[in-house]
C-alpha cells in the first residue's frame, strides 16, 4: 500500500510502505548529540561576540582618552 504525499503545489509523491522512517536509538542518540553540540556552538558564538565588542568599547574608551588628555 503506498502513501500519497502532496507538496502544497501541483506535485505529488507516492511512498511504498517499506519505506519504513523510523529511527533506530542510535540514530536518535546522533540526532540529540548534534543538537547539544549545535546549542554549545551557538553559547560560544554569543560568548565571544561580547567579548570582542567588550574589547571594542574599551579601546574606544581609551582612544578617547588619550585624545582629551593632549588637549
Amino acid at each position: 500500500m503506498a502513501e500519497e504525499v502532496q507538496t502544497g503545489g501541483v506535485m505529488s509523491f507516492r511512498y511504498d510502505s517499506s519505506n519504513n522512517t523510523k529511527l533506530s536509538e542510535s540514530q536518535k542518540s546522533e540526532i540529540e548529540e548534534a543538537y547539544k553540540q549545535a546549542e554549545e556552538r551557538k553559547k560560544r558564538e554569543r560568548r565571544n561576540k561580547i567579548i570582542k565588542w567588550g574589547i571594542f568599547i574599551i579601546a574606544l574608551l581609551l582612544i578617547m582618552l588619550l585624545l582629551i588628555s593632549k588637549l
